[in-house]
């Protein structure tokens, strides 16, 4: 059986996004097929030890202050050199470990951590949104990424993008990147969400999502407006997530429109969460960018049908997958698809009952597969 180790230096347990339903689902069956060396840090360890009791878990510790000002100092001046040699020194024992005993090192959040393995290494790439929205984020935070990212793509022995528009997405940024590194494996989806026939009193809009600005809350708000304003019909939605830097706005936007229907509860449990799935009517998803969907996917698997945007991964999406697509940036066009479907109960059948037949094939115990065949083939290369 293969030594798998894996890198969850970064991984913070109470973050309730897409990334970590990643990482938690993909690693859950891998338990099962390879023997798991999981690295992380002290606050995650009693989570990870409960979630993979089979798996030899470490903790890597280690005194950060001078690192991290070495870091802030390459990063100011934009010195991938010494980027580069503080990342090495600060990890040169825990590398030392990894080479000696785990055969294939894999890292599912972004970055390869830590660098210059003597062993295959795979990455998975979630998004490059540093590129398209550097306003997400300051100086620092923008440097980090731009550095990190170029250094994980070089570095890695295979790059994993979760669909091909992530992976065009790379060969654009990175053009010297060989092509044949990339591969392409799509997001699976949890099997503690369970398919609940659907109820046609069910009256609200489910968004689930971290409130960042990419996520595009304000169009849906606007279009929940518009729909009052225009036709006095009220429709209900609920948001769910973490407050990050479009809180603001959004609160703002909620507080100058009392008089509609739009509650935001903020990061529930995921008992809470499954409950707001099966009681909704509509899911919806319309971010300008990212990756993929999971919740376009926990949406099929529960039983509920799907508003989205036409971003190139929804798109992409939507070959497989049957969706109601509104042009993402598009106020009028998001009401007039929410008024066509709202009562299109014969629509809203279709969808279910294609998209329950459809997400058999992402169960992240197939998806999984996918991954051991890449690192089966890395370990065997490596040792012939």
């Amino acid at each position: 059986m293969i030594k798998l180790g894996i890198s969850l230096l970064n991984f913070k347990p109470e973050y309730s996004g897409g990334i970590n339903s990643f990482s938690l689902g993909l690693l859950k069956p891998l338990e099962k097929k390879c023997k798991l060396h999981i690295f992380t840090n002290h606050k995650s360890f009693n989570f990870l030890k409960k979630k993979f009791p089979q798996s030899q878990i470490t903790v890597f510790s280690k005194n950060n202050f001078l690192y991290l000002i070495i870091q802030t100092i390459a990063l100011s001046i934009k010195s991938e050199k010494l980027f580069r040699f503080n990342e090495l020194i600060y990890f040169n024992r825990l590398n030392k470990k990894i080479n000696s005993e785990c055969n294939v090192f894999y890292c599912p959040l972004s970055y390869l951590k830590p660098l210059g393995l003597k062993i295959p290494t795979v990455t998975s790439i979630h998004d490059l949104q540093h590129y398209h929205m550097p306003k997400n984020f300051n100086f620092i935070q923008l440097k980090y990424r731009e550095l990190m990212y170029k250094m994980t793509i070089e570095n890695s022995t295979i790059v994993q993008a979760s669909t091909n528009f992530i992976k065009d997405d790379i060969k654009k940024i990175y053009p010297k990147t060989n092509k044949k590194k990339i591969t392409v494996i799509y997001e699976g989806v949890s099997s503690d969400f369970t398919f609940k026939k659907f109820n046609r009193k069910n009256n609200f809009i489910f968004f689930p999502a971290q409130l960042w600005p990419h996520k595009n809350h304000l169009i849906v708000l606007k279009s929940l407006k518009e729909i009052y304003n225009k036709n006095r019909i009220n429709l209900k939605l609920i948001m769910v997530g973490g407050k990050f830097s479009a809180y603001k706005e959004i609160n703002n936007f909620i507080q100058k429109n009392k008089y509609l229907n739009i509650k935001y509860l903020g990061k529930v449990s995921f008992s809470k969460l499954c409950l707001l799935y099966k009681n909704c009517k509509f899911i919806i998803s319309p971010a300008i960018y990212e990756s993929s969907s999971i919740p376009i996917l926990e949406a099929c698997k529960i039983g509920r049908p799907i508003i989205a945007s036409k971003s190139k991964s929804n798109l992409e999406m939507s070959k497989k997958i049957k969706m109601n697509l509104f042009k993402t940036q598009d106020t009028k066009d998001l009401t007039k698809v929410i008024l066509k479907i709202w009562s299109n109960n014969k629509l809203i059948k279709n969808h279910i009952n294609f998209n329950k037949l459809v997400i058999k094939n992402y169960s992240w115990d197939k998806i999984s597969n996918e991954y051991l065949k890449i690192f089966k083939n890395l370990n065997k290369n490596n040792t012939l």
